[in-house]
C-alpha cells in the first residue's frame, strides 16, 4: 500500500512586532488529528538539522499538521539576533499558534521545543495553558541566569566584565556560539525571566527528551525539571551508545507522546 502524500508549503507568519518570519506547514493529506508549533534552538533555523524535517514528516503520516518557523535572525526570517529577547520569543510562540489556529485548524496545539526555546515553550505553556495541548521539550535550556552569566567567565557576581562590557557596547551583542550572538536585552532579561520557577503551574502533558552528547544543557537541568512539574509527565534520555543515531529514538518518542492519552 502506497503511503499517503502530505502536503508541504513555505509561508511566513507575521509577528507582533510587525516582523515577517519564514515558515513552512506540513499537513497530512487525510483527517486532521491535531497541530504542532515546532520551536528551533539557538543558532539553528526552521529545519534543526534535519530533525524538524523528519519529524513534520513523520507527525503528518499520523494526522498531525505541523508549523515551523525561523525564529528573528535566524534562517529566512527578518530581524537580528542580537535583538532578539525572551520576551520577544514568547511573542513568536503567540503569533505562531494564532498563524496555526486561523490557517491550519483551531483549538489549542502542542508545542516542540529544543533549546533556548525550551524555556521559553514551557513558560508560555504555563501562562497561556488555554492554547497549549502537549509540550514536548527537547534538550531544553530552562536555567538562563545560570547559563548566560553565572557560568560565563565574562561574569562575575551578576555583572559582566570590563573587557566583555566594551565588545557588547562596540558591537551590539556578544558572541555565544559560531551561529549565535546575544544581545543586551537577552541578557538582562535572564536575571529576571526565569521558568523554571513556573514549571509547576504547566497543565498540559509535558515530554521532555534529552540526549547525550550537546553542550548548553546539562541533563541535570531536565532530572530536576521533571521533579518540578506537576502534570502528566515523562523524562527520556537518549544516551550512550546511541547519541550518534539520536533522531530517529526523538521522532518516535516525540509521535508517540504527542498521540497518546496522558
Amino acid at each position: 500500500m502506497t503511503a499517503p502524500t502530505v502536503v508541504q508549503r513555505t509561508t511566513s507568519v507575521r509577528g507582533h512586532d510587525g516582523l515577517r518570519l519564514a515558515a513552512t506547514e506540513v499537513l497530512p493529506a487525510g483527517e486532521l488529528r491535531g497541530t504542532v508549533l515546532l520551536l528551533h534552538g539557538e543558532g539553528a533555523d526552521r529545519d534543526q538539522g534535519g530533525f524538524h524535517v523528519r519529524l513534520a514528516a513523520d507527525l503528518a503520516g499520523h494526522g498531525i499538521a505541523s508549523l515551523r518557523v525561523d525564529l528573528p535572525g535566524h534562517g529566512d526570517s527578518e530581524g537580528a539576533q542580537a535583538e532578539l529577547s525572551l520576551s520577544g520569543l514568547l511573542n513568536v510562540i503567540s503569533a505562531a499558534l494564532t498563524h496555526l489556529r486561523e490557517t491550519i485548524g483551531p483549538g489549542p496545539a502542542a508545542l516542540v521545543a529544543t533549546g533556548l526555546t525550551g524555556g521559553v515553550a514551557a513558560g508560555y505553556a504555563a501562562r497561556r495553558g488555554e492554547e497549549v495541548a502537549k509540550v514536548v521539550l527537547h534538550n531544553p535550556l530552562i536555567d538562563y541566569q545560570e547559563h548566560f552569566a553565572d557560568a560565563n567567565s565574562a561574569w562575575s557576581g551578576g555583572f559582566l566584565g570590563a573587557e566583555a562590557g566594551r565588545a557588547l557596547l562596540a558591537d551590539g551583542h556578544l558572541r555565544v556560539s559560531d551561529t549565535f550572538v546575544v544581545g543586551r536585552a537577552m541578557l538582562n532579561e535572564v536575571f529576571w525571566l526565569q521558568p523554571r520557577g513556573v514549571l509547576p503551574v504547566i497543565t498540559a502533558p509535558t515530554l521532555v527528551v534529552h540526549r547525550a552528547g550537546p553542550p548548553g544543557a546539562p541533563v541535570e537541568s531536565s532530572r530536576s525539571a521533571i521533579e518540578a512539574l506537576t502534570c502528566p509527565r515523562r523524562l527520556v534520555e537518549i544516551g550512550p551508545p546511541v547519541e550518534a543515531h539520536w533522531q530517529a529514538p526523538a521522532i518516535r518518542v516525540t509521535t508517540e507522546w504527542l498521540l497518546g492519552e496522558h
